[in-house]
């Protein structure tokens, strides 16, 4: 083991800006890795209700569109564009140096657990709609301005079908 006499090995780290910087960078990543080793089980969380909020989403549209006079029964896909995401509630610091000023941002955390400012749901991509009235002109425009007004994306995003 080696004894140190002074702290001169480690003042002389501190003198540059630049060490100061390195010494802060990796401060922080620490920080980072450490919230996002904890925050693994709540990654397994948030992909379950992913698909919860999907099968949710796929469930509501089949009862309302099989309810469409005409339409029969039912079947609906839909496609999301990425996943939920969670906006973390955070703190920033500035500190002033010779050479300007050094920010760092970082997760409020309270009692162990990261404060969640909002979570957004994900956008959908495309829906799939099969459906036994769906050969009837009216119920296949019925089926798509449905979709289209709930999930205010474009008819090219539907695709309905009809049936066996």
């Amino acid at each position: 083991m080696i004894k140190l006499k002074d702290n001169s090995i480690i003042k002389g780290l501190f003198k540059s800006k630049r060490n100061k910087v390195i010494f802060i960078v990796i401060l922080v990543a620490l920080l980072l890795l450490t919230l996002f080793l904890s925050n693994k089980k709540v990654d397994n969380v948030i992909e379950g209700e992913n698909a919860n909020y999907q099968t949710l989403m796929e469930n509501k549209l089949s009862d309302i569109l099989s309810s469409v006079e005409g339409a029969g029964k039912v079947k609906v896909i839909i496609s999301l564009k990425s996943g939920m995401e969670t906006v973390l509630a955070t703190e920033k610091t500035t500190t002033e140096t010779k050479d300007g000023f050094i920010t760092v941002e970082k997760p409020i955390i309270v009692n162990g657990k990261t404060i969640i400012t909002k979570e957004l749901y994900p956008e959908v991509n495309g829906v799939i709609i099969v459906s036994k009235g769906a050969k009837n002109i009216v119920v296949y425009n019925k089926l798509q301005q449905a979709t289209i007004s709930l999930f205010n994306i474009k008819a090219s995003q539907i695709e309905i079908l009809t049936m066996k």
